[in-house]
């Protein structure tokens, strides 16, 4: 039912569970504050945090599988020019995998800033009991615009405590809170190219100049200290650790292998095993694939060098998406020769699931990676250049495919590796 541009604040569901135990595993952890979302959105997160401050309740912990609920809601109501809540059900749907066992919603219409919404739900009673529900512990933004009441805002409030997941890409690694890409020059020079935590980029920094021409392989937070880390295979066969100090660049390597050139290829930063600790696959020239557990403290756990596939060969590019297909486990997303693009889930018990094609026509694509949340909207992103040297982002919309493509940059054609 569409309604008046005045009628901007309507009614307020909170669907809270009866039961708000939570039953925590190895894999979970207790929520913390963090940056929600970025532009608009991440500006109502930290909003609606200082109303909570001030009124002396803890602050909720942002997290992606509710910020990319949020965002879908809010495209939603753009896109059919509706203004309706969504149901429990919808929600239950997105985040309940995501360690969320009960949620509740905010949502608004027509305010031109993040001040006025905030201060619009607070100025309405159920709006504001819902920002100030002490049993709250998370919270997701969306942020969408449409014409018909021009800008739409949703909060979606959670319950629980998040699953641990493991982002694809390089990460964090200048210390802002949003995914970076790694670029190798031709000439040897690795720069970090920060990103904006809205599909965008700030100017490159120079993270390792004299690199050299060997390849490198993003780790995640190989080392446990919440800083993510690349690593590089040495002509010798040793694999070293070079560890990020998240100020834009890296400690001096370290050694954490030896015999590694039997590998063509290493992904890394993927939890295959479900310890939440991430792990590396390396992939060789034949197509076997082999791997090994990391101990999240820059080292490894017994069982290394398991086999866990074979028959890769056929695919011409692979590497780690993160949560890209919404069951909150990490993906390995391959290009086969014949241009079409797969996903391959882990189950989080040390096997894969079943592989399904997500894409055709990827075969003009110079480099394919993963990005982590590159758009700052909850999923996880892939990052391709095309042949003109154009950079293209493909936006994750959680559920293992896209949302429309964009454009993120130009000249990207004097790199030798992206990721």
């Amino acid at each position: 039912m569409r309604r008046s541009p005045r009628s901007l604040l309507v009614r307020t569901i909170r669907a809270i569970a009866a039961a708000l135990a939570v039953t925590l595993g190895a894999a979970v952890l207790a929520p913390s504050a963090a940056s929600a979302a970025g532009g608009p959105a991440g500006e109502v997160f930290t909003l609606t945090n200082a109303q909570r401050t001030q009124a002396g309740l803890p602050a909720l912990a942002s997290d992606p599988a509710l910020d990319a609920a949020a965002a879908e809601w809010a495209q939603q109501l753009a896109s059919s020019c509706t203004f309706e809540h969504s149901t429990s059900a919808w929600r239950s749907s997105r985040v309940a995998a995501f360690g969320w066992v009960a949620t509740g919603e905010n949502i608004a219409a027509g305010q031109p800033d993040a001040a006025s919404v905030v201060n619009g739900w607070m100025n309405s009673s159920g709006h504001r009991a819902n920002i100030l529900d002490k049993r709250y512990t998370g919270l997701g933004v969306g942020y969408a615009t449409g014409t018909c009441y021009r800008t739409y805002w949703v909060q979606i409030f959670g319950i629980g405590s998040p699953v641990k997941r493991l982002s694809g890409g390089a990460g964090d690694l200048t210390g802002d809170k949003a995914g970076d890409i790694l670029a190798l020059t031709s000439t040897g020079d690795l720069y970090i190219y920060p990103g904006t935590g809205a599909g965008g980029f700030q100017s490159p920094v120079a993270a390792a100049p004299g690199w050299g021409s060997r390849p490198f392989a993003t780790l995640g937070d190989f080392s446990g200290d919440g800083i993510p880390d690349i690593a590089r295979t040495e002509a010798d066969g040793r694999l070293m650790l070079h560890a990020g100090n998240g100020k834009g660049g890296f400690l001096p390597p370290t050694q954490i292998g030896n015999g590694w050139t039997m590998f063509s290829q290493l992904i890394g930063g993927i939890d295959f095993t479900g310890d939440a600790l991430p792990d590396v696959i390396g992939r060789t020239p034949g197509g076997d694939l082999f791997l090994y557990p990391g101990n999240g403290r820059s080292g490894w756990l017994p069982g290394g060098g398991t086999k866990i596939g074979n028959g890769w060969q056929t695919m011409d590019l692979m590497f780690h998406a993160g949560d890209f297909n919404g069951d909150a486990r990490g993906d390995v997303i391959a290009r086969r020769l014949d241009g079409t693009l797969w996903i391959y889930p882990t189950t989080g018990r040390g096997t894969w699931g079943a592989a399904s094609q997500i894409g055709i026509g990827w075969s003009s694509l110079t480099a394919v990676f993963g990005a982590g949340d590159f758009d700052g909207n909850g999923t996880q992103d892939i990052v391709a250049r095309a042949s003109s040297g154009s950079l293209l982002l493909y936006g994750g919309n959680g559920r293992g495919s896209f949302v429309p493509t964009r454009t993120i940059g130009v000249g990207w054609n004097g790199m030798s590796q992206i990721g």
